[in-house]
C-alpha cells in the first residue's frame, strides 16, 4: 500500500516557518492527539540534485534506523535546522510510506537563488566603490528578504550619512538566464537634493536654557553662518546619541526623571528638516547621606574627602559615576585604590532610600588583595626594538599594579613619536588566583622620520639685495648606528634603537651655503635616561661680487664654524616630568671686511665663542603633535667666561680694537619660556594655548660692550633663511615683515605674549590637521632703560597647521600688526611712513614647512 503523508507536525511551527498548513492523507494512522513511535527507513532528498545529500541530512540529525515520535520534536528540530541555513525557501517533510512501524521518509527542498551579480544606476562610480565596500554583496552570495531589506537600508544609511535624507532605493531581483538558480541586483538610487537641519525645536525645559542643549548635541546641529566646514546632516544613530547627551544636562542638575516624552523629524522643505524634541523635566533630587562599607584601607572621612559629594548637593549621577570610576583627571575612588596596587578592587553605589527628593547611598566596597606585574608583553613593534619601549614603561615586574604608572607610560610612549597614538592599547591580564597581573602594551608603528624641503626669500646676497633659498632637511628619529654596518638591517635605514640624527643644507647657490649634522643618543649606555648629543655646524656667507675665493685680497665674507656637545638627564625632584640638559659649544668666526655686523667693514678679523649652557625644563604635555593637557616650562641660561678679567693687559688698554673686543666673545643671556595648554571641551578637541617669553642678554665689562652676537631679532615667521646663522636668536611675530621689530643690528632683551585657541580638524597620525586663531604680541628693546614689558607690538590673525610624518609641521598663518614701528625698529622708515596703511594693517600670510623655527 502506498501512502504519501504530508507531514508539518504541529500547527503552530509551521506558522514560524512561513509555510502554509497541508491536510495529512485520508489513510493516515497517525495523530497529533497520539503520537506512535517508528524506525526511520531510508531517506530520500529531491528538489536541491546540486547540493550534498549526506551533508543535508547531517544537518537534520535524523538517520537510517533512528527511533522516532511522528508527529514529535526531532522532525520539527530537523526543519528548524534546515531554515536555519538560510540556503531554502521551502522544506517539506512527506512520509512516503509505512511497513511494519518503519517510515520511509522524503525530504522536499527547494533552494534559494543565489546572487550572480550587481549593478547600480543613478550613483557615481567613486561612490559605487564606497558603497560595495558596505553593503558586503558577492557572486554566490545566497538570497534572502533579509539580504535585500539590509542592503537597501545600507546604501540610503551611506547617502544620508552625507546629507541625502530622502534618498530612495530601489533594488529590482532579474533572473540571470546564463546562470541556474540565480539572479541580478539592478539597484537604483535616486539620491534627491542634500538636506539639512533647519532648525531644532525643544519644547518644556526650563532648568536648562535651549542653546545649551543644542551646544550638548555634538553631532546634531542645525544651519549656521559659522559652520562653514561642517553640514547641519541629520543621521538617525547620530540623533540617538545626541539625544542622550541632551538629557544629561538635565541629570547634571538634579533633574533624574527628565525624559523626551516625545520627537519628531519631518520635512519643511525639499532641503530643510526640522528636529522637535518635548522634554519633562520632572522634580529636582539632591544627595543625601552616603555610608561606606566593607573600606579598610582608606578611612570613610578621607574616601569623602575625594568624592568631593556632600549632603545636600545637587544631584548628578554623571558626576557620581566619574568620581566613583576612572576619572580623566585622576580624582575617583578606583584611582585611588589601583594607584595602591588593588586591581580588583570593586565599587558598587546601591542607592539606600529617597525621602523628600533626597537620594541616601551605600557604597559598598570589596578591595580585595594586592596585585603584582608578572609579566609586561609588547606587541605590534615591528621595527623598533623592545628594549627601546621597555626602557620607556614604568610599569615593572615585580611592582604593585598602579594605574597611574600605566597614564604616564602611554605618555612617554606617545612622545617618542614612534607609534600611533589613536591605535595605542594596553590590556590587563588578571590572574585571580596567584594575585598577579600581566599587562600587554600593543603598538603600531608609523613613519617618524621627516624630510624638509623649503623656499623663502631673505638674507642679504649683496650688500643690497636678498636672494632666494633653498633647504634641504633630512631628520631619522629612529636611527641604529649599532646595525649601521649590518647591510640587512637597512630597510632603507638601520633604524630601531631610538636614536636621532639630522643633516640639513641651505643654499642660495655660490652667495651662501649652511651645513648642519648632529645626532642624539637618548639613553647613553642603555639603563638611564640619560642624553648624549654632539653636533656640527659650516656656515659661509660670501658678500663679494666679482670673487668667491678668499685668496682674493678684496674678498668680503663671513664663514663660522661650529661644534658642540651635550648631556641631559631626566630629575626625580621636584618631579620626573623635570628634565635638565648641559651643552659646552664652540663658534669659530672668520670676518673679512664684512658690513653685516656694522662692525668689520675696512677689516678683517675672527672671534670665538666658547660658550656653556644650562637648560632646565619640565614637560607634561600628552601629545607631541596636538597637545590637549599639561605644559611646557624652560628656564635657559648660556654664557662665556669672563675673558677680560682674567687678561691683565686688557685693563690697561685705553683704545680697543675689533680684535681686542671680540678675538674671545663675552656675554651671558637667560631665557624663560612657559606655555599652557587648556583644554575647554569636554572631549579636549578645544584647546586654549597661553604662551609667554623673556629673553636677557648682558655682558661682563662696560669696555667690551655687548657683542654683536647672538642678539634677539623679531618679527615675520621666524623662518627668514640665511640669517640664521651668526648666533642670531630670531623670534617670530606675525603680523610684521621678518626681523622689523628689532634695531638693525638685533637686541639684548625681549618679550613676547601668545594665545592660540586650535581646534583639530583630523587627528590621523598620517595627516594631522588643526586651524588655530591667535592673538600675540612683542618687542624688543636696545637697552634696560627702554625696557617695559606692556610696550609691545600687537596682532591677531588666524592659520592652519598640517602634520605629515615625512615633512613635520607645516604651517600657514595670516596676521594683522595694529601698531606702529618704533624709531628703533629695523623695519622703521621715518615719521611719514607712520600710516594706517603701514606693515601689517592689510595683513601679511607667513609660511613655514618643515621645522617649527622662532618660538619664544
Amino acid at each position: 500500500m502506498n501512502i504519501r503523508i504530508l507531514l508539518f507536525l504541529i500547527i503552530s511551527p509551521i506558522f514560524i516557518f512561513g509555510q502554509t498548513p497541508t491536510s495529512i492523507g485520508e489513510n493516515s494512522d497517525f495523530s497529533y492527539k497520539t503520537p506512535k513511535e517508528y524506525e526511520l527507513g531510508p531517506i530520500k532528498i529531491k528538489g536541491v540534485d546540486h547540493f550534498d545529500h549526506n551533508a543535508i541530512l547531517l544537518i537534520t540529525g535524523l538517520r537510517q534506523g533512528q527511533k522516532i515520535m511522528i508527529p514529535g520534536d526531532k522532525i520539527t528540530n530537523a526543519i528548524k535546522k534546515l531554515w536555519e541555513e538560510e540556503v531554502f525557501s521551502n522544506v517539506e517533510f512527506a512520509v512516503e510510506k509505512e511497513i511494519n512501524g518503519v517510515v520511509y521518509l522524503t525530504i522536499t527542498l527547494q533552494a534559494r537563488p543565489k546572487l550572480s551579480r550587481f549593478k547600480f544606476k543613478g550613483v557615481k562610480k567613486r561612490e559605487v566603490d564606497k558603497i560595495r565596500e558596505e553593503i558586503d554583496l558577492f557572486s554566490g552570495k545566497t538570497i534572502t528578504e533579509n539580504l535585500v531589506f539590509t542592503t537597501g537600508n545600507k546604501i540610503k544609511g551611506f547617502f544620508r550619512e552625507k546629507g541625502f535624507y530622502n534618498v530612495q532605493v530601489n533594488i529590482n531581483r532579474i533572473n540571470d538566464t546564463l546562470v541556474n538558480e540565480s539572479e541580478i541586483f539592478d539597484i537604483t538610487v535616486v539620491k534627491g537634493k542634500k538636506v539639512g537641519i533647519k532648525k531644532i525645536e525643544i519644547e518644556g525645559n526650563h532648568f536648562v536654557p535651549t542653546w545649551k542643549l543644542r551646544l550638548a548635541m555634538k553631532d546634531t546641529k542645525q544651519k549656521a553662518l559659522w559652520r562653514v566646514f561642517k553640514r547641519s546632516k541629520f543621521t538617525q544613530v547620530a540623533y540617538d546619541r545626541d539625544k542622550e547627551a541632551l538629557l544629561n544636562k538635565f541629570y547634571a542638575i538634579g533633574l533624574r526623571d527628565a525624559s523626551i516624552v516625545n520627537d519628531t523629524v519631518f520635512s519643511k522643505d525639499k532641503k530643510n528638516l526640522i528636529v522637535r524634541i518635548k522634554i519633562e523635566e520632572g522634580n529636582k533630587y539632591f544627595f543625601g547621606k552616603i555610608d561606606w562599607i566593607g573600606n579598610t584601607l582608606y578611612r570613610s572621612s578621607y574616601l569623602d574627602t575625594v568624592l568631593g559629594i556632600k549632603n545636600g548637593d545637587t544631584y548628578n549621577k554623571p558626576l557620581l559615576d566619574q568620581r566613583l570610576n576612572m576619572s580623566q583627571d585622576g580624582r575617583d575612588i578606583s584611582s585611588l585604590y589601583m594607584d595602591r596596587g588593588y586591581l580588583f578592587f570593586q565599587i558598587n553605589a546601591i542607592e539606600a532610600g529617597v525621602k523628600d527628593n533626597y537620594i541616601s547611598y551605600q557604597m559598598r566596597i570589596i578591595e580585595g588583595k594586592e596585585a603584582r606585574v608578572k609579566r609586561i608583553i609588547i606587541k605590534g613593534n615591528d621595527k623598533t626594538n623592545e628594549n627601546v619601549i621597555r626602557r620607556e614603561i614604568r610599569t615593572k615586574p615585580g611592582d604593585l599594579f598602579n594605574r597611574n604608572d600605566i597614564i604616564r607610560t602611554q605618555r612617554e610612549l606617545a612622545q617618542l613619536g614612534y607609534f600611533n597614538e589613536q591605535a595605542f592599547q594596553v590590556n590587563p591580564m588578571p590572574n585571580p588566583q596567584d594575585g598577579t597581573v600581566d599587562i600587554e602594551y600593543v603598538v603600531e608603528e608609523k613613519s617618524s622620520d621627516q624630510i624638509e624641503l623649503s623656499g623663502g626669500y631673505g638674507g642679504q646676497r649683496t650688500s643690497g639685495g636678498a636672494g632666494l633659498i633653498g633647504t634641504l632637511g633630512l631628520t631619522f628619529n629612529n636611527f641604529s648606528i649599532q646595525n649601521f654596518f649590518n647591510k640587512s638591517a637597512w630597510s632603507p635605514l638601520p633604524t630601531g634603537d631610538g636614536q636621532r640624527l639630522s643633516l640639513r643644507a641651505q643654499s642660495t647657490g655660490r652667495y651662501y651655503q649652511g651645513y648642519t649634522f648632529s645626532f642624539t643618543e637618548p639613553w647613553m649606555g642603555g639603563k638611564k635616561p640619560n642624553s648624549f648629543t654632539i653636533w656640527l655646524n659650516h656656515t659661509q656667507l660670501n658678500q663679494s661680487v666679482n670673487s668667491l675665493s678668499k685668496k682674493n685680497p678684496d674678498y668680503q665674507g663671513l664663514s663660522i664654524t661650529g661644534i658642540g656637545i651635550g648631556y641631559g638627564r631626566r630629575k626625580k625632584i621636584p618631579d620626573d616630568y623635570f628634565n635638565v640638559n648641559y651643552e659646552l659649544s664652540y663658534q669659530y668666526y672668520d670676518v673679512r671686511y664684512v658690513d653685516y655686523f656694522d662692525l668689520f667693514r675696512k677689516e678683517k678679523g675672527f672671534a670665538n665663542d666658547i660658550s656653556f649652557k644650562y637648560i632646565l625644563a619640565r614637560n607634561s604635555i600628552d601629545n607631541p603633535i596636538y597637545p590637549k593637557e599639561g605644559s611646557k616650562i624652560a628656564f635657559n641660561a648660556k654664557g662665556t667666561l669672563p675673558y677680560s678679567y682674567m687678561d691683565k693687559s686688557f685693563q690697561s688698554k685705553t683704545e680697543l680694537t675689533n680684535k681686542d673686543k671680540f678675538q674671545y666673545l663675552e656675554y651671558y643671556k637667560i631665557k624663560f619660556t612657559g606655555e599652557w595648554f587648556l583644554p575647554l571641551t569636554n572631549d579636549k578637541k578645544l584647546v586654549l594655548m597661553p604662551r609667554i617669553g623673556f629673553g636677557f642678554m648682558g655682558f661682563y665689562n662696560a669696555k667690551k660692550g655687548l657683542t654683536p652676537f647672538e642678539r634677539f631679532y623679531l618679527g615675520g615667521n621666524g623662518l627668514s633663511g640665511m640669517q640664521q646663522f651668526g648666533g642670531r636668536e630670531i623670534i617670530a611675530l606675525r603680523g610684521y615683515d621678518d626681523n622689523s621689530l628689532n634695531s638693525s643690528g638685533g637686541d639684548p632683551i625681549i618679550t613676547k605674549y601668545t594665545l592660540e585657541l586650535r581646534y583639530p580638524i583630523s587627528l590621523n597620525p598620517q595627516a594631522t590637521f588643526y586651524l588655530l586663531a591667535f592673538g600675540e604680541a612683542g618687542n624688543t628693546y636696545p637697552t634696560i632703560k627702554s625696557f617695559n614689558p606692556f610696550h609691545v607690538k600687537r596682532a591677531a590673525g588666524i592659520g592652519i597647521r598640517v602634520f605629515l610624518p615625512m615633512f613635520g609641521m607645516l604651517g600657514l598663518d595670516y596676521g594683522f600688526g595694529f601698531d606702529y614701528l618704533d624709531a628703533h625698529s629695523d623695519g622703521y622708515k621715518g615719521e611719514s611712513d607712520q600710516s594706517i596703511f603701514n606693515k601689517g594693517y592689510f595683513g601679511k600670510l607667513n609660511f613655514t614647512i618643515g621645522m617649527n623655527l622662532g618660538e619664544l
